[in-house]
């Protein structure tokens, strides 16, 4: 890929980052939660009974930085801690129904706007834009 086509495509990434990063669509994201809180409370709720170690793996971050992201999850009522029904020395992570709660909001927020958006696209590259999107999350994660 030429440099031009590079530095356009690099951003246009960081301009769909910020309009669904921490300002999320129209200048709302999370209520209460800095970006890296939505989405460790995403991987809570997605991983039931999940060790704290689990989420710093999932987002990349020492034991330690998820360690205090989910205090102050905790500290906000959207998780709590428990023993873990396999082992009691660890400690798992559950979301509460207020976390489920405020990641329903957000989600739905940022379903209209997302909405928003594709319909200014012509209706027959819907599909593909979907796809590609899709296909660079999973690259990236890998």
């Amino acid at each position: 890929m030429k440099h031009g086509s590079i530095t356009a495509l690099t951003r246009a990434l960081i301009e769909i980052a910020w309009f669904f990063g921490p300002k999320g669509a129209s200048g709302r994201c999370c209520e209460d939660l800095a970006m890296p809180e939505f989405l460790a409370l995403v991987t809570i709720a997605d991983l039931p009974d999940c060790p704290v170690q689990e989420i710093g793996a999932a987002l990349g971050f020492t034991k330690s930085g998820a360690t205090r992201i989910v205090d102050r999850l905790e500290r906000k009522g959207y998780v709590t801690r428990v023993k873990s029904p396999d082992d009691a020395r660890v400690c798992c992570v559950v979301i509460t129904p207020r976390g489920r709660n405020i990641l329903e909001t957000t989600d739905a927020r940022y379903q209209e706007s997302l909405k928003a958006v594709l319909a200014r696209l012509p209706g027959e590259e819907t599909p593909a834009v979907r796809k590609m999107i899709t296909m660079l999350a999973r690259a990236m994660r890998s």
